[in-house]
């Protein structure tokens, strides 16, 4: 079956993003049951990544990522096994976050060609559109595949509660909105990641 990878970018804590990573987990069986693929949730944070510091860059290793520090072979083995990857991004200054760009910095070739989407987020009112602008030419390098549809989710504070579920205070209306964008979302990378496969 086509895999899809969930990463969330963010390695802070507590996270808002968490909050959003909790909402898909919960939602999982009905999520892949809509799209026909299995999720696989990865956190950026949970492999303890350093700076990559290797005299080449991945591409340019013989016998790559043998060799590197076990957390990071398991990062860049985890990622690289999926068919499609759908991206949890913040938005850090009007730009992508440093942990994240770093954990991207370990990927190499094993990315050819894999569909990427991101769903980004802010506590403002832009939903984090600059970081999915800004992601773009790194995903270029990487030869990435950027679908399109992205989506961007402003005042994430205001969506998710901190246990991942759907604010109650949310109108009913609005609650639908969110849960039908999430749920396109996911089938839109889906589609991508089942046809490139």
């Amino acid at each position: 079956m086509t895999t899809v990878n969930v990463i969330l970018g963010s390695v802070r804590e507590p996270s808002m993003g968490d909050r959003l990573f909790q909402y898909l987990q919960r939602n999982q069986a009905e999520l892949e049951k809509a799209s026909n693929v299995s999720l696989k949730f990865l956190k950026v944070s949970d492999y303890q990544l350093d700076p990559y510091t290797e005299a080449l860059p991945p591409m340019g290793t013989p016998d790559y990522p043998n060799g590197l520090a076990d957390n990071a072979q398991r990062w860049v083995e985890d990622v690289s096994a999926g068919d499609g990857i759908l991206l949890l991004t913040p938005e850090y200054d009007y730009s992508v976050p440093g942990a994240l760009k770093n954990a991207f910095d370990y990927l190499g070739s094993g990315v050819s060609d894999t569909p990427i989407q991101t769903i980004s987020y802010s506590m403002g009112s832009f939903g984090g559109i600059l970081a999915s602008m800004a992601w773009l030419p790194v995903f270029q390098v990487l030869s990435l595949v950027s679908v399109p549809r992205n989506l961007n989710l402003r005042f994430i504070q205001n969506i998710f509660t901190e246990t991942g579920e759907l604010n109650p205070d949310l109108e009913a209306s609005e609650q639908q909105y969110y849960a039908e964008k999430i749920t396109q979302t996911v089938q839109n990378i889906a589609d991508y990641a089942t046809k490139l496969k």
